[in-house]
């Protein structure tokens, strides 16, 4: 599902401007954000995940006008920052979980089998049933 975005821009109100018109497409497929503290990596990905407005622009994730039909982009997109405060002891297995169970996956069997492939994907399977807190911030998946 293709990402395009276009002229999206964001002012927090102390000034600081942290997106500046900013415009780009992104084909299907995975893809990382780097850039250095400030560039306004996580005022994009926190946009697009729906969690705050920006002040111009357009965003569509496929057909989905993520400004407009929120529920629809949440349904499609996951987002999980480096820092969002867990519980420190949950397992990778059960917080992944609970994100399916709050993204609406409700069948258990499904559930199981979504989280089962997604640690295999991340290469994290073994370790499955550590705690959260034992992990890198540096995931490959």
């Amino acid at each position: 599902m293709e990402l395009k975005i276009q002229g999206l821009s964001k002012t927090y109100p102390n000034g600081v401007k942290a997106l500046d018109n900013v415009s780009l497409t992104i084909p299907h497929g995975m893809y990382g954000l780097l850039g250095p503290n400030g560039a306004g990596k996580s005022t994009l990905m926190r946009t697009l995940a729906t969690f705050q407005e920006p002040d111009t622009g357009t965003a569509f994730l496929g057909e989905i006008d993520v400004l407009k039909r929120k529920e629809d982009v949440r349904r499609k997109l996951g987002y999980l920052p480096q820092d969002f405060g867990v519980f420190p002891r949950i397992s990778a297995q059960d917080m992944l979980d609970h994100i399916a169970l709050l993204k609406g996956i409700v069948n258990r069997k499904e559930r199981k089998e979504i989280v089962a492939a997604m640690l295999q994907r991340c290469n994290l399977y073994d370790s499955r049933k550590k705690p959260l807190t034992n992990f890198s911030s540096a995931a490959n998946c």
